[in-house]
């Protein structure tokens, strides 16, 4: 702990060194513009009845003078009444009780770099570390039906966004205290999570993740940070591991929990992620890396409750696990440390495909005509329309055609204007797909023809398809489907039409069970108003039927016939 404190401060110092140094080199005939308003000390000093105690420990740590010069910070100040309670939590009477060393860390913890109003404060924690090398965390928090802005857990926001002539004041109402504990120590710490402690231990990961960050010799800097998603013993023993023992008798398949290919490693490991992720950062992203190598978790924010692994897996809805809001977001020196409320492993499974109906989103499913009469509704951003939870485009609209043709599955579609040259349609359009398994797949986009349809380059996870897609292209005529499929085509309705293709783009590799970002620009022609008609993307494992099912305007999936 002391090693990571003094680097911190040692940091603080060269920074304010430094720009002593560039402002001592400036000639004399430059004037650099401030404001009249005060310094951030010059502001205490005019405020006696709010932050003379906080003041007092500024000069007390010697960083009076440095928050009196140049610069852009932002400041958590407690107020006098705040100060005085912090002295009496740790039996002391003023600053002079303190060492300058341990005053010093205090103000460190309260300083960050730059400046951060009151609008970056969400439900997580802050985007810049404090000098003192620790996260902040924001949050709101309703108490007899006030809602009061919260730091840390520990402070209400008095008042926010006090300007100066070197950045920004919040008053808060209560001295700020960092993490004293890595996030190995706050498990171990916690009589509720004994089960999953002695797994740590027993895998070693007890000892990766009881190290500071400043002494983790990972270069990678993301990695010196952990999120740790634990199981509490009574969670543990509903799922029948009411011990340690029992818990590695069913995991532990090679009888060395410390082997990184044992089983009960890669459970361990998949509670683990890199970097500091808050709540507001797990709900912020729909899936993230584990420790587990090439595993992931996903997660949503569902009403009031933030869920990992809720996904629907082949067209089945598989119900995720809880994080209590109330026990998580605890902060440690290392990381941060959240509680489940359920049991959750890894889950073993094969590819299977993925037949995607691109107009079966959950925004169009609440609209009271979805898959009924004739209804066209657009989504327009210039109207202040939003993205869809699973579709990104650049500019302009895109709609929802329902009774689009009969040869549309569930005879619906989507609609997006699309364009390689002008600049009044869009140049691209991303989608986030359903969870797809790992391995190797197929990728085949059927659409209806539009003969004014620019061509376009896929990229999934930014690595561009082999075949580009040109919606322009019909079908092939009365061709043997086996012909077709060796060509990179299909049907992918019973219609006879060759106005509906199936247009196969390349075979792709899945890396991790996940959801993944297919991406299209147009590159070649386009512009017209009624653009691309989307009817269904198919992610189909290479060694499975390319051709079959096939699906139905009336919604009917009809398998290959028997022979």
């Amino acid at each position: 702990m002391e090693t990571h404190k003094k680097i911190s401060s040692n940091v603080l110092a060269l920074v304010f060194a430094c720009l002593g140094m560039i402002l001592g080199c400036v000639k004399e005939n430059i004037v650099v513009e401030t404001t009249e308003q005060v310094s951030i000390t010059g502001y205490f000093e005019a405020n006696p009845d709010k932050f003379s105690e906080f003041a007092a420990i500024l000069d007390a740590a010697n960083v009076s003078s440095v928050l009196n010069a140049y610069g852009l910070y932002t400041i958590f100040a407690p107020t006098n009444e705040g100060v005085r309670a912090y002295y009496q939590r740790k039996g002391k009477q003023s600053a002079s009780d303190f060492t300058a060393a341990e005053l010093r860390d205090l103000v460190l913890f309260h300083l960050l770099p730059d400046t951060i109003g009151t609008t970056a404060f969400t439900d997580g924690k802050l985007n810049r570390l404090t000098y003192y090398g620790q996260h902040l965390v924001t949050g709101v928090a309703n108490v007899g039906g006030v809602s009061n802005t919260v730091i840390n857990r520990q402070a209400n926001l008095v008042e926010g966004n006090i300007a100066v002539n070197n950045g920004i004041i919040h008053a808060i109402d209560q001295v700020l205290e960092p993490a004293t504990q890595t996030v190995a120590q706050l498990i171990e710490s916690n009589p509720d999570l004994q089960i999953f402690a002695r797994a740590l231990h027993e895998t070693g990961w007890y000892n990766r993740l009881n190290v500071l960050p400043a002494e983790n010799p990972d270069p990678d800097s993301v990695r010196r940070w952990f999120t740790v998603l634990v199981e509490p013993d009574a969670v543990l023993a509903e799922a029948g591991f009411p011990t340690y023992e029992a818990l590695r008798e069913r995991f532990s398949h090679t009888g060395n929990p410390a082997d990184p290919t044992d089983s009960l490693y890669l459970y361990v490991a998949y509670h683990v992620l890199p970097d500091a992720r808050y709540l507001a950062d797990i709900v912020s992203r729909t899936s993230h890396p584990t420790w587990a190598p090439l595993e992931v978790i996903t997660s949503k924010y569902m009403g009031q409750e933030v869920l990992i692994n809720d996904d629907i897996f082949n067209g089945m809805h598989e119900p995720g696990i809880g994080i209590d809001p109330a026990a998580s977001d605890r902060s440690a020196t290392n990381g941060v440390l959240h509680i489940a409320q359920g049991h959750f492993n890894i889950k073993l499974r094969s590819p299977i495909p993925v037949y995607w109906d691109l107009a079966d989103q959950p925004e169009f499913r609440r609209l009271p005509g979805f898959r009924n009469g004739s209804l066209v509704h657009t989504v327009n951003l210039a109207q202040g329309g939003s993205h869809l939870e699973a579709i990104r485009w650049e500019r302009d609209h895109i709609q929802y055609q329902a009774n689009a043709g009969e040869g549309h599955f569930w005879g619906d579609r989507i609609m997006i204007p699309m364009s390689g040259t002008t600049n009044i349609r869009n140049h691209w359009v991303e989608f986030t797909t359903p969870l797809l398994v790992r391995g190797r797949y197929k990728v085949w986009v059927c659409y209806r023809t539009n003969p004014r349809a620019p061509i376009m380059q896929g990229y999934f996870n930014g690595v561009p398809l082999p075949r580009t897609l040109n919606m322009a292209e019909y079908n092939i005529g009365n061709t043997p489907e086996g012909e077709m499929e060796a060509l990179g085509f299909k049907r992918h309705t019973n219609s006879s039409s060759n106005n509906f293709v199936g247009r196969l783009l390349g075979t792709i590799d899945v890396e991790t069970t996940d959801r993944h970002i297919l991406r299209f620009e147009g590159i070649a022609g386009g512009g017209d108003a009624n653009g691309t008609w989307w009817d269904m993307i198919h992610f189909i494992p290479v060694d499975m039927d390319q051709l079959y099912p096939k699906f139905q305007p009336n919604g009917e999936i009809v398998q290959r016939p028997a022979n």
